[in-house]
């Protein structure tokens, strides 16, 4: 099972979107999402304030900015297809684009 948590704060268009698609892609995948607010907390803040919205899944940095639906099953093939035994949980870096 996926794990994944969404970095966010209210005001934030480009969050609502994100929440949007993963809303959509819990319905196709066996995943939990935990939406965190950034503005509760310090430190996220500070870390993250001009960089959401930011996707982790399962504790490793996946996305950030725009997060669509197709971005996330893009992820999702991408950590399916890593080698189990000795795997790296990092994720290469998605391109600007939806």
């Amino acid at each position: 099972m996926l794990q994944m948590t969404l970095y966010s704060k209210t005001t934030c268009g480009l969050c609502e979107e994100a929440k949007q698609a993963l809303s959509e892609f819990q319905q196709e995948c066996n995943c939990t999402v935990d939406i965190v607010d950034i503005s509760k907390d310090p430190s996220l803040w500070e870390k993250y304030q001009y960089e959401i919205p930011v996707l982790l899944i399962n504790g490793q940095e996946a996305a950030r900015h725009h997060l669509s639906l197709k971005k996330l099953r893009v992820l999702r093939q991408r950590m399916e297809a890593q080698p189990r035994p000795g795997a790296s949980d990092s994720f290469p870096p998605m391109s600007a684009s939806r």
